[in-house]
């Protein structure tokens, strides 16, 4: 009798582990499911003893046998299932790819059991489950290299200062030779002097004026953008991204464009070794639970998605006015570098 009750708190215990929250993402697929808030694939299988197994304990041990492998079948086809990017998914990329396939497949066959029911006709049921990180990712950010985001090079420009100054080192030292030298051409610079002073430069010079002012007025405006950016007032601790009133669908490696297609944020961003630990980004369902999410900590940013991008619609697009506040904040707060993103789904 105790040994019935404590297989059956552990058939609770593991259903409720297994059991998706109102507030994750996931896609629920014919033989399994994908739950991007937990960074989990799940799958279940069933089966059923031979008959001529020799007693009812070979029986359930051979059906259990049967199940997991149905179950494992199950998890290797939803795994195919997964989006990698915008563009490809991870059905796509073993078919192009053995290594792939032989990679993903050992990591299936070493998925955990999470649940397990026996039925009253002999047939037992299993759910297996796997990581989405971990050693999964780690193939998938092998094989898929992304292009470095524009976040990456903007300290770059920082050492083109110091070439400057090495420029204005003037090296005429020869005092004694130049001093002669010097004095005789400003003598001879003088009679130069009473023709310059011609009438005809003078309606030259408004023209240039007339056409300078009229780009100046245009830069004007863009100018004072990044001026509005108070870095000793500002400690974003993370990105939250809001894409619920766009078309966007959860991916292992999304990226976050600007309005011109430039990438402010991708895989490239993080160490590769956090990236396998982490994810590259974190989903939720509503904004006060991604806020409350411990990846993007205390004082997230939280900016709106535009519009999504790619085949896959994976990619998120963001304002060009948004994309300049996480291009001017992130070289100090270091934010990106950290992984620490979130997006919000629908």
């Amino acid at each position: 009798m105790v040994k019935k009750v404590s297989l059956l708190c552990l058939s609770t215990l593991l259903l409720f582990a297994n059991t998706a929250f109102p507030q994750d993402v996931v896609d629920e697929l014919p033989k399994g499911s994908i739950n991007w808030s937990k960074g989990t694939v799940t799958a279940k299988g069933s089966g059923v003893a031979p008959s001529g197994a020799a007693n009812q304990s070979q029986a359930r041990l051979l059906a259990e046998r049967a199940a997991i492998s149905d179950a494992r079948r199950n998890l290797l086809e939803t795994v195919g299932e997964v989006r990698v990017d915008a563009s490809s998914t991870v059905n796509s990329m073993m078919t192009k790819n053995d290594v792939i396939t032989s990679r993903i497949s050992g990591i299936v066959k070493g998925s955990a059991v999470t649940g397990k029911w026996f039925l009253d006709d002999g047939t037992v049921e299993v759910t297996v489950e796997m990581p989405i990180t971990g050693a999964f990712l780690d193939v998938m950010l092998t094989e898929v290299k992304a292009a470095p985001s524009i976040t990456m090079t903007i300290p770059l420009p920082k050492p083109a200062k110091k070439d400057t100054p090495k420029l204005e080192i003037k090296v005429p030292v020869v005092t004694p030779d130049t001093k002669k030298v010097v004095s005789e051409p400003s003598k001879t610079a003088t009679p130069p002097v009473p023709p310059v002073p011609t009438v005809p430069a003078k309606p030259t010079e408004p023209v240039k004026e007339s056409k300078l002012t009229e780009p100046a007025k245009a830069e004007v405006p863009a100018a004072p953008k990044p001026e509005k950016i108070d870095l000793s007032k500002v400690n974003y601790s993370g990105l939250i991204i809001d894409a619920r009133e766009v078309e966007v669908k959860p991916a292992l490696m999304p990226k976050v464009l600007n309005e011109k297609g430039e990438v402010i944020y991708s895989s490239a961003n993080m160490q590769k070794e956090e990236a396998v630990k982490t994810g590259v980004v974190g989903y939720a369902k509503e904004v006060d639970a991604a806020r409350k999410h411990p990846r993007v900590t205390e004082t997230p940013i939280i900016l709106a998605a535009l519009k999504g991008s790619g085949e896959k619609k994976s990619d998120v697009i963001i304002s060009g006015r948004d994309a300049q506040v996480i291009t001017t904040t992130e070289p100090t707060l270091g934010y990106l570098k950290k992984g620490r993103v979130m997006i919000v789904y629908k």
